[in-house]
């Protein structure tokens, strides 16, 4: 991504929002790569999408070395090979991985396939007690001064797992993302996540914004179609208006057929009246839970899940 000031950003095709610290620009919108790269007969439709996504404006492409044990990274690779100056790609580091060997080895695997000598953005995908935190985070600074990621972040880390990281980081240290699960029928990074990520400088990646489809199912359903109904719009569309006019977040839905692709980026423009956004609050309030807690703190129980995901991914190539 192009680094500008303020008073020089060029007019943009989708809304844009500035890395807290930084004259990054990102739009408000991209594109995520879970359940790519698992099927040779799916690649080319898959880089497709993302390339018709990159023309639409949704420049930011998040992915990682665990989709599809490296398979969505490849696709991606192939998707960004002539455009690669103008994405700014978020890549991730599964835990197993979080030592300072291993997570420097991902990461070279991880720039091998995606075509490229380095990321914009580097996260750890989960946090784990296997791997002190300082350890992985010098690892991260590391790839910074070697010119490897531009950027770095975590991955579904809740309020106490933030506020450790927070006490990790080296001098002048700043980790600029966290993703974490968020949208209308998931408003639990509401609680503590997404109001840290505006007072320490961070943007919110949001994921499975739409439940991965399963949006239908969602409690205030029936309210969200009859709104989109109203406006003329796909209920889809509707609910990632209302996501990416929150501040401090980027939306990253996933997106294969064109026309999903073209609705997601035609989500980031739709103007929202407060009171459709009024209506949209109460159809879907903020639940009295936060956001989920952490994972199992053990090496072996994500090296387990990483070779299963392997073996996946080699069948769907077989």
């Amino acid at each position: 991504m192009t680094e500008v000031s303020a008073s020089e950003r060029p007019a943009p095709s989708l809304p844009l929002r500035e890395i807290p610290g930084s004259r990054v620009l990102v739009p408000v919108m991209g594109q995520g790569t879970w359940g790519m790269g698992e099927s040779r007969a799916a690649f080319a439709r898959e880089v497709e999408a993302l390339r018709l996504g990159v023309e639409l404006g949704m420049t930011l492409i998040d992915t990682a070395e665990l989709y599809a044990a490296g398979g969505a990274e490849r696709v991606v690779g192939e998707a960004v090979r002539d455009c690669r100056e103008r994405v700014f790609l978020v890549t991730k580091i599964w835990p197993s991985n979080a030592g300072r060997r291993e997570a420097l080895a991902a990461l070279a695997g991880s720039l091998g396939r995606l075509r490229t000598d380095y990321v914009d953005a580097v996260l750890l995908h989960w946090p784990t007690r296997s791997v002190p935190l300082a350890e992985t985070l010098a690892a991260f600074r590391e790839m910074q001064e070697r010119g490897l990621a531009r950027f770095t972040g975590v991955s579904n880390f809740n309020l106490p797992w933030l506020q450790a990281a927070w006490q990790a980081l080296q001098p002048g240290q700043h980790l600029a993302f966290n993703e974490v699960p968020y949208g209308l029928g998931d408003r639990r990074a509401e609680r503590s996540v997404l109001p840290w990520a505006r007072e320490r400088g961070q943007l919110l990646l949001a994921y499975s914004p739409l439940a991965h489809g399963r949006f239908r199912r969602w409690a205030g359903w029936d309210r969200l179609e009859g709104m989109a109904r109203r406006l003329g719009v796909p209920p889809a569309q509707l609910a990632l208006a209302w996501l990416v006019r929150q501040p401090a977040v980027v939306a990253i839905p996933k997106a294969v057929q064109p026309g999903h692709v073209r609705q997601n980026a035609e989500a980031a423009r739709l103007p929202l009246e407060e009171a459709t956004l009024a209506e949209l609050e109460a159809a879907f309030p903020r639940p009295p839970r936060e956001l989920r807690p952490q994972l199992p703190p053990y090496n072996l129980f994500f090296g387990l899940v990483l070779a299963a995901t392997r073996l996946t991914a080699q069948g769907a190539r077989a």
